[in-house]
């Protein structure tokens, strides 16, 4: 009786050891190791964002969409583009932009918002990148952007997962 109580004592410091000198923390590192993909997808947006920021939108999105479907969409795409041009009037001159959350789903689909700071309110922008899955494809070759759009509906942020 006596050693199964020691038994528990040795267990439950070992378990107050291990989350005091941080292992739990070592072992979310490794298992949270950098994504190529995201990390390659994410200077794509900083390309396009800054585009964005710096002048006609129009080159920005040619870039950021090349070989996607979505330049297909001429009516959608040239919206896009003219409410894109209309940020610093609505909301205040760009200051910068920071990822607020991006999320593999799969192997081939990617999901990614930005915080997109001008100097009167924050713009939240979407992007979502697809691969078609074959042969010959290198983990971060052929993603192209499926989905581009902003919007200003701050509190749904409180409300999704990153």
């Amino acid at each position: 009786m006596l050693t199964g109580y020691r038994i528990a004592i040795h267990a439950a410091a070992l378990v107050t050891i291990v989350f005091i000198t941080g292992l739990p923390a070592l072992v979310q590192g490794a298992a949270a190791e950098p994504d190529e993909t995201i990390a390659a997808l994410e200077a794509r947006v900083a390309d396009f964002l800054e585009g964005v920021s710096g002048g006609p939108p129009q080159s920005a999105y040619d870039e950021l969409l090349a070989g996607s479907e979505l330049l297909k969409q001429k009516e959608a795409l040239v919206e896009l583009v003219k409410q894109t041009a209309e940020l610093d009037g609505k909301y205040g001159r760009y200051k910068g932009f920071e990822r607020i959350a991006a999320r593999r789903i799969g192997r081939d689909l990617v999901l990614m918002r930005y915080l997109y700071k001008c100097e009167n309110f924050p713009v939240v922008w979407y992007f979502a990148f697809y691969r078609t899955a074959g042969e010959g494809l290198t983990e971060n070759g052929d993603w192209r952007a499926v989905i581009v759009r902003f919007d200003t509906n701050l509190e749904l942020l409180g409300f999704s997962p990153n």
